[in-house]
């Protein structure tokens, strides 16, 4: 799983675009290794989905009923806003999955394998695999609230945190 998370993150998301607003050498589809792509899928699952039927069907002369999918600057804002609203349903759905495994273990002590995804000054990211979870360990919480916390020791360089002679690396397991 982090496999597949690590290498999935560095591609380029997916994005609706109008041809001819855009130049061709940006047609490309990563996923797919392919220079240029549109799906063409049943016109009943996505807003998206009708958006490519219509166009075409406009294209070829087969529907008159949008016109205004023929005006690129219209197309182009309406790939704009499918982009955004495709961006913030992904959010939605990783935020609504956390917050069920939250209510699910969220009176359970268990110790679980984590990976450091990466080491900030302040904080690591760690990943559980076994949960699909993700979150942010903040290691210099404010003062007035916890004035008896054991410090870390940040190492840009690498980047590392030490705690009592145990150092913790980007990509490295910890439990």
């Amino acid at each position: 799983m982090m496999l597949r998370i690590m290498t999935t993150r560095c591609m380029m998301q997916a994005v609706y675009f109008c041809s001819g607003v855009i130049p061709q050498s940006e047609f490309f589809h990563y996923g797919l290794a392919t220079n240029i792509y549109t799906h063409f899928t049943s016109p009943i699952r996505r807003y998206s989905d009708i958006i490519v039927h219509r166009l075409l069907a406009v294209a070829i002369g087969a529907d008159i009923t949008y016109p205004n999918l023929l005006n690129k600057k219209m197309t182009d804002e309406l790939c704009v806003n499918l982009n955004h609203r495709h961006k913030m349903a992904q959010y939605a759905g990783r935020a609504s999955v956390s917050l069920h495994t939250y209510m699910v273990l969220r009176n359970r002590i268990t110790d679980e394998e984590g990976y450091i995804l990466f080491i900030r000054k302040n904080a690591m990211m760690i990943l559980v695999p076994r949960f699909g979870l993700e979150g942010t360990l903040f290691l210099k919480p404010d003062s007035a609230v916890n004035a008896s916390c054991v410090d870390f020791i940040y190492n840009d360089m690498e980047p590392s945190q030490t705690i009592n002679n145990v150092k913790l690396r980007d990509r490295k397991s910890v439990v």
